[in-house]
């Protein structure tokens, strides 16, 4: 992606050199989407547009630390709206140094940190292969508070560490709604082998929340050096029904797989991904994608995804096909 220098500044002082710059780049899409995912009364093709702007700063004081910022200033026009609002989005500050980094805001948990999802390449427009009754981002209960995630990383050869904790809406737990923080661990270890198969795997593990869960989940990855990847995640859940009004959804195994071809301009991926609940009906999904890269920060971009639901709800679909921009 290009970047556009806005600003930079230099302070210059006797213990060494501070400085500060800040970043932006763009990003945009255009082209049309349909099925009845978004509704029985909306599945027919419809324009789709969606604009963000990003905003990344950072700088590094006397004694070597570094800091930053990361915001996205966002404009949608859903298919079946008239135009869109702006919002912000993923506005997160960090610090960074010998003992690691640590970041607050809207960003991801450590569990999320450190898995691998199984949507390995690529990308749509209307995001239909993250966006099925299937497929698990390994995000699980973030934001489900107030979406202000503190969260510890430290790295040491090719292992990664992770620590995290989202406070609850009132600031801490809370004894009359049972409504907890939210705390999570992950790993990930990552070698390259000598027949030159990159392999990867993640560990995670996350309490809290309104009914006191637990989830634990590990991950596989494996790029094989000639354009082919695959993933494996698999994700088990431990929920206590609770004293309050809380929804209970009750135990819960996922599991996905994901693959990826690229070769040359083109890319091809597809996953699937499945929820066996033990007091729900269960869910089931798969997405595809094909992208053609022109060159330039524009490729074309074709989607497919598909739900599948046990029970009354009805099963559902969506496609999408348009171009995707980046400055």
């Amino acid at each position: 992606m290009k970047k556009v220098l806005l600003a930079t500044t230099a302070l210059v002082a006797s213990a060494g050199i501070a400085s500060a710059e800040l970043a932006i780049s763009g990003f945009a899409e255009m082209g049309v989407v349909g099925g009845d995912f978004y509704g029985s009364d909306n599945e027919d093709m419809q324009f789709h547009n969606d604009f963000t702007i990003t905003f990344d700063g950072s700088g590094e004081t006397d004694n070597g630390l570094t800091f930053g910022l990361h915001i996205e200033l966002e404009e949608s026009n859903s298919p079946h709206s008239i135009n869109g609002g702006a919002s912000y989005d993923n506005e997160a500050a960090f610090i960074s140094g010998a003992f690691g980094t640590l970041t607050l805001g809207e960003t991801d948990g450590a569990f999320d940190k450190q898995l691998k999802e199984v949507a390995l390449a690529g990308g749509t427009i209307a995001d239909d292969e993250t966006t099925h009754a299937g497929f698990n981002g390994n995000g699980n209960f973030d934001g489900t508070e107030d979406n202000q995630v503190l969260r510890y990383d430290y790295s040491f050869g090719d292992f990664g560490i992770s620590a995290s904790m989202e406070q609850n809406n009132d600031g801490g737990d809370d004894p009359v709604s049972g409504d907890d923080d939210i705390y999570a661990l992950g790993f990930s270890y990552g070698v390259d082998l000598a027949s030159g198969i990159g392999l990867g795997f993640g560990l995670g593990y996350q309490t809290g929340g309104d009914t006191e869960f637990d989830a634990i989940s590990g991950s596989i990855y494996a790029d094989f050096g000639n354009g082919f990847e695959v993933a494996v995640n698999y994700t088990d859940y431990q929920e206590d029904a609770p004293d309050t009004t809380a929804t209970y959804y009750g135990d819960a195994t996922h599991y996905g797989l994901g693959v990826a071809y690229t070769m040359n301009a083109w890319t091809f991926a597809a996953n699937y991904g499945e929820y066996d609940y033990d007091d729900t009906p269960d869910k089931s999904g798969f997405g595809l994608l094909v992208n053609y890269d022109l060159g330039g920060g524009a490729v074309i971009q074709a989607g497919y995804g598909s739900s599948d639901y046990d029970g009354v709800q009805e099963d559902e679909e969506s496609y999408s096909l348009g171009i995707a921009m980046s400055f």
